[in-house]
């Protein structure tokens, strides 16, 4: 049999309405914890953060500081390179006395120097160096003391020191014995022998003219690396041989 039911429909759609009410609510006090848990969890992370914060600030300002101090040394040591570099190009080529040390000491007593000639030669390629400071405008904005070093090394980057000796030797193999011992010289980037003749009247001895190529000043070894400011003393490198 079908039931009868005799309770008007009003009664059934309150019985339905605090069944809605009744799941409303859960529902909302599910997303309340939720968010209140939510807000727990950012309350804490932000109080962890802030705590982490206050202990990393004073390292903070002491790396400031610290970064600041690293500039000033900077700047100073930039100056002071200036300087030294213009230091340096007061000693720039090197000193006449070295170089006639280099060439005496190891001369052979029967052999005799008649002529020494030392002279600074243009080069053919010093348009196609590169030029400290680059153009002229780029210089126009370093400081005086900068623009001063990086013209003076491009005057003394376009000169190279040379060497010519005449001389006469009673036995041709001195002549090849000192040339390799001047070549060995850490002053000479080249040695070579522009030209031999043997003596006239009977007395044995050759004539001959060495042609020596000095190495780079300091300054102009640092040109070569492309530096403005002169960092030290380097020693003198090796360009060449005997030829």
């Amino acid at each position: 049999m079908k039931p009868i039911d005799f309770l008007p429909d009003i009664y059934r759609q309150r019985a339905a309405l605090r069944r809605a009410r009744l799941w409303w609510g859960l529902v909302m006090l599910l997303f309340g914890t939720a968010i209140g848990a939510s807000m727990a969890t950012q309350s804490w992370l932000r109080a962890g953060l802030l705590a982490e914060l206050d202990t990393l600030e004073p390292q903070f300002r002491q790396t400031q500081a610290q970064v600041r101090e690293l500039a000033q040394l900077q700047k100073r040591i930039t100056q002071a390179s200036v300087q030294a570099g213009l230091y340096t190009v007061l000693e720039n080529p090197w000193p006449r006395t070295q170089i006639l040390a280099e060439l005496v000491r190891p001369l052979p007593q029967s052999m005799r120097l008649a002529r020494l000639q030392i002279v600074e030669e243009e080069q053919a390629t010093a348009s196609a160096r590169v030029q400290p400071g680059g153009s002229e405008e780029d210089l126009a904005k370093l400081p005086p003391a900068e623009q001063d070093l990086a013209r003076m090394l491009r005057e003394i980057g376009r000169r190279r020191t040379v060497v010519e000796l005449d001389g006469q030797a009673g036995d041709v193999k001195l002549i090849h014995t000192y040339l390799a011992a001047l070549s060995a010289s850490p002053l000479v980037a080249q040695a070579q022998i522009k030209s031999l003749e043997a003596g006239s009247g009977g007395d044995g001895r050759t004539r001959f003219t060495l042609r020596l190529q000095i190495v780079p000043g300091l300054c102009q070894t640092l040109q070569d690396k492309e530096a403005v400011a002169v960092q030290g003393a380097p020693s003198p490198g090796r360009e060449g041989g005997s030829g």
